[in-house]
């Protein structure tokens, strides 16, 4: 009986001790919260050639996931008439790293995996397109914040000199939720 009551005694001590510390502590800075300007609402871009070289439609949606720790995001593409969700993925921060990293599948089960950083309205990645038949290609791509609802955005890939030289581009501006 005394075994117990001394465990019960000890967990209550924890409990409030811990209680104390966090309130004393502020809340430690959640590193997703520079990445919080993309949530909310649907982005929205036509270009003038897509890869069968026709116009085409896009709608981006960027939202928190359950825990507030990391940014899914899903792309869907006007095709025939429909939009069809193209690829998901996951924003996260990665504490060892100290950068974002993402993932995300498209519809024909090519696995994207690469990391970025962000610096002031500048979000910089670097990734790398792994292919069902196993082949795998590097690219970079940059997302410019350049209004409260509007960003642009490119993708780059590196020609026999080994600069990194702008394949496509996109203006996305954001239709409220």
């Amino acid at each position: 009986m005394r075994v117990r009551v001394f465990i019960l005694g000890v967990a209550v001590l924890l409990g409030l001790a811990a209680t104390i510390k966090s309130q004393s502590q502020p809340a430690a800075k959640n590193p997703m919260d520079s990445m919080a300007w993309m949530v909310g609402g649907t982005w929205t871009s036509d270009g003038e050639k897509g890869p069968d070289g026709k116009p085409f439609h896009v709608e981006s949606k960027f939202n928190w996931t359950e825990n507030h720790r990391g940014i899914k995001f899903t792309p869907w593409f006007l095709m025939d008439g429909k939009l069809v969700p193209v690829y998901e993925g996951l924003y996260a921060w990665h504490p060892l790293k100290k950068h974002f990293t993402f993932l995300y599948t498209d519809n024909e089960g090519n696995l994207t995996e690469g990391e970025a950083t962000m610096s002031g309205d500048h979000l910089e990645q670097e990734f790398q397109i792994v292919n069902t038949n196993g082949t795998a290609n590097t690219f970079r791509s940059a997302v410019v914040q350049t209004g409260a609802d509007d960003y642009d955005w490119n993708v780059r890939h590196q020609n026999k000199a080994g600069e990194w030289v702008v394949m496509f581009g996109l203006k996305y501006k954001r239709k409220p939720a």
